[in-house]
C-alpha cells in the first residue's frame, strides 16, 4: 500500500475525512462529555490499521483541541514481522514529530512462567507497559483503538461467557478508574481503513489476528459474517445496544453507589430493613457491588441469586462462599459480608477480650 505525506490538519484531508475526525470530536466532547481539551494523550499504537488512523485523526485534531500526543508500542516478540511493525510504528511517529515509546517483551517466556496462554500473557504485558509509560510521561488518558467491530465481538464473547446486564453490552468507552478512552468504539473498522487508504498511509497486518487457536478470531472469522449476512446493520443495532447499556449503567451506578458507602460504615453490614425496601433486581447489583467492594474475586450471578433466596428465608443463619476468601454471613438482621482476612482479626479481637 501506497505511503505518502501524512496529513497534520483537519484542512489538509478531503471534505468527506475532515468530517469524519470532526465526528470524532463530537463523539468525545459532546457524546461522551470529557474534558479533551488541552490534554497529554498517550495513544497504544501496534502498526495496525485501527491504531493508526486514531493517531492520524487525533493528530489532525491536536491543533484545534490544544491535546499533546504520544505514543507506546509493546514488541511482544512472537513473530518475525514485529520488529519492522516496530519501526513503521517510530517511524510514522518521526514524520508526524509525535514522541514514541517502543517497549520490548518475551510474551512467550512470560506465558511459561506465568502458566497463562500466550492471548493473556500478551495482554497482561501490554496493558502493564502501557500503564507505566502514561505514568512516566503523566499523560492524562491512554488511548487504544477499540473501534465497533471489536465492539462486536466483545459482545460476542462476553455472551458465550455468560455474561449479565448492563456488562453484557460490551468494554466501555470511558474508565476513569484507569484513565482509560476508546474514542473509536462506535466507528467501524471499515471506515478506518477507508480513511487510511484514501489519504495514503499504510499500515501493518498482525497475522496472528487470523489464528483459528483463539476463541475471538473464531468469533470474527466465523460467527460475525453470519450476523451480517443476516442483518446488514448489525453493526449499528450493537452500537445501539452499547448507549443503552452504558445509561443503564450509570443508573444503576447512581443508586447502588450510595448504598455501598453505607454498607462499609456498618463494616459491610446490610441490613434487612434496608434489603425489604429493594426490588429483587436492585438487591442483586447491590451484593455483587458489596461483594467486589472486598476485593479481587468475581461473584457468580447464580451464586447471587442463592444468596438472595437464602436472605428472604432465613429461618436459620446460613453462611456463603464467594470466591476470593469472601463470605456472606445471613441471620435474622441481615447480611454480614467478609473476606477471609477480615474473619481472622474479628476472631482475634474477640479472643482478646
Amino acid at each position: 500500500m501506497p505511503s505518502s505525506a501524512p496529513p497534520t490538519t483537519i484542512q489538509d484531508l478531503p471534505p468527506i475525512w475532515a468530517r469524519f475526525c470532526l465526528g470524532i470530536e463530537r463523539f468525545l466532547l459532546h457524546d461522551l462529555g470529557l474534558p479533551f481539551r488541552q490534554r497529554r494523550l498517550l495513544l497504544a499504537c501496534s502498526a495496525g490499521s485501527d491504531s493508526t488512523a486514531l493517531l492520524l485523526i487525533l493528530h489532525c485534531l491536536a491543533p484545534r483541541l490544544g491535546i499533546t500526543i504520544s505514543v507506546a508500542h509493546l514488541d511482544h516478540g512472537l513473530r518475525q514481522e514485529s520488529v519492522q511493525e516496530a519501526s513503521h510504528v517510530a517511524e510514522l511517529c518521526r514524520r508526524l514529530g509525535v514522541q514514541a515509546t517502543i517497549g520490548h517483551s518475551n510474551v512467550a517466556r512470560y506465558a511459561r512462567m506465568s502458566g497463562t496462554g500466550l492471548e493473556e500473557a500478551g495482554r497482561t504485558l501490554r496493558y502493564r507497559f502501557l500503564f507505566g509509560v502514561r505514568r512516566q510521561l503523566n499523560a492524562d488518558m491512554l488511548l487504544t483503538a477499540h473501534h465497533a467491530d471489536d465492539l462486536a465481538e466483545d459482545v460476542l464473547m462476553r455472551l458465550i461467557r455468560g455474561t449479565g446486564w448492563p456488562g453484557l453490552a460490551g468494554m466501555p468507552c470511558w474508565d476513569p478508574t484507569r484513565l482509560l478512552l476508546r474514542p473509536l468504539l462506535h466507528t467501524p473498522k471499515q471506515d478506518l481503513r477507508n480513511f487510511l487508504s484514501d489519504i495514503e498511509v499504510s499500515w501493518s497486518e498482525d497475522a496472528s489476528n487470523a489464528d483459528p487457536n483463539h476463541a475471538r478470531n473464531r468469533v470474527r472469522k466465523d460467527v460475525m459474517p453470519l450476523l451480517i449476512r443476516e442483518n446488514p446493520r448489525f453493526l449499528a443495532g450493537i452500537i445501539r445496544l452499547h448507549r443503552q447499556g452504558e445509561l443503564d449503567n450509570d443508573l444503576f451506578a447512581s443508586l447502588i453507589t450510595p448504598l455501598v458507602q453505607q454498607v462499609e460504615k456498618s463494616g459491610h453490614f446490610l441490613e434487612s430493613t434496608l434489603l425489604h425496601t429493594l426490588h429483587p433486581g436492585l438487591r442483586l447489583r447491590l451484593y455483587k457491588a458489596v461483594i467486589d467492594d472486598l476485593g479481587p474475586g468475581q461473584a457468580l450471578h447464580d451464586s447471587l441469586l442463592r444468596l438472595d433466596q437464602a436472605w428472604k428465608n432465613r429461618r436459620k443463619e446460613a453462611t456463603l462462599q464467594f470466591p476470593g476468601g469472601k463470605s456472606a454471613m445471613i441471620n435474622s438482621a441481615g447480611i454480614r459480608f467478609a473476606t477471609s482476612r477480615t474473619f481472622t482479626s474479628r476472631e482475634t479481637s474477640t479472643s482478646c477480650d
